[in-house]
């Protein structure tokens, strides 16, 4: 199995859209494109990165917010092709507990935390609105 917290502190996530957990949990994202009017979380899939060293891509790290009432925080950014983006959960260390990669949301460029909640807004102002105490989002 691929270190994913390794790929992400390199700067790297795999390019394939998904939920990408630290326990290796991986699941489709499910989304209307850059409008994020929906969003959801697939089922799980086995992406398979480790055989193709093109199925990494690089992403640039927008904005970062402190998570205020447990230690980490979130922060998001965009991918290489223009389209792309992603936003994570780190812990205290900036180690990645989860990342999510979606080809078609546009860039993420600002977060926003009130309690647990975290607001990822693309540049066109859409967001996707996290409950960080949800299991799948929970550290």
């Amino acid at each position: 199995m691929t270190d994913f917290g390794a790929l992400v502190r390199s700067g790297t996530v795999p390019d394939i859209e998904g939920f990408y957990r630290w326990d290796g949990t991986v699941r489709r994202v499910e989304y209307d494109g850059p409008q994020l009017s929906w969003f959801k979380l697939g089922l799980a899939f086995v992406p398979h990165w480790e055989s193709d060293p093109d199925g990494l891509v690089e992403v640039d790290w927008a904005d970062r917010a402190v998570l205020p009432s447990v230690s980490g925080s979130v922060c998001c950014g965009e991918g290489p092709m223009g389209a792309d983006g992603f936003f994570a959960r780190l812990d205290a260390d900036g180690v990645p507990i989860w990342v999510i990669f979606m080809a078609h949301s546009n860039p993420f460029v600002h977060v926003h935390v009130e309690g647990m909640m975290a607001k990822f807004t693309n540049n066109l102002d859409r967001s996707v609105v996290i409950n960080l105490e949800l299991p799948d989002f929970a550290a």
